[in-house]
């Protein structure tokens, strides 16, 4: 059975009065937008050289090496799969769309595009009928990986502080789930998936 959002909230409720939020790792990276400490902005660098991201031409790309890797890839089909976050997380839902050959946005074929779209429509549409959340945020960075891949998260139902831009710091902030419980919901999400947009559950 998932986790309601009572459930979820009372959980991460204790586990925050016992233990108090996880430390930022936010703070310590060079994108960090304030000086340590405070909240005024650091000054602007100048230009420098566009740095590598990892995976460039495929090679070493941790999302091709894994693609056929059950305890990664929770949902897929010819053309896209769905992978599950590398380390532990504290939402009810985060998962990452991708396409299974490699490439980037620009990359993807007209096919590769319009299924992306669909399957990211028919993930919402699972997540929330087996879920207690009100619906998925879809984030795109980019700037690390060279493997095309969404963020899709998810906050539970009536924990308005959660919602918007925020989400991903909450995510960072608040008590971890069990990576079984994550990936419990993970799988019965994929089960609705295949209902809805057919593709397989490894």
């Amino acid at each position: 059975m998932t986790e309601s959002a009572a459930d979820w909230h009372a959980r991460v409720h204790a586990r925050l009065a016992s233990d108090g939020p996880r430390e930022a790792p936010w703070t310590s990276w060079p994108t960090w937008p304030f000086e340590e400490d405070t909240l005024t902005p650091r000054p602007l660098e100048p230009l420098g050289d566009e740095q590598p991201r990892r995976g460039a031409g495929g090679i070493d790309c941790e999302q091709c090496s894994r693609s056929d890797d059950p305890s990664y890839i929770f949902w897929r089909d010819d053309l896209m799969m769905l992978g599950a976050p590398f380390e532990p997380t504290s939402l009810p839902f985060v998962a990452f769309p991708m396409p299974r050959r490699h490439g980037d946005l620009s990359d993807l074929t007209p096919d590769e595009a319009a299924r992306m779209g669909q399957l990211t429509v028919a993930v919402e549409r699972a997540a929330c009928e087996v879920l207690d959340i009100p619906r998925l945020q879809v984030f795109r960075w980019g700037d690390g990986t060279e493997h095309l891949h969404w963020w899709l998260m998810a906050r539970p139902t009536g924990t308005n502080q959660l919602r918007g831009t925020f989400l991903p710091l909450w995510d960072d902030l608040l008590p971890m789930r069990e990576q079984s419980a994550l990936r419990a919901d993970l799988d019965a999400v994929a089960v609705r998936l295949v209902d809805l947009a057919g593709g397989e559950t490894p």
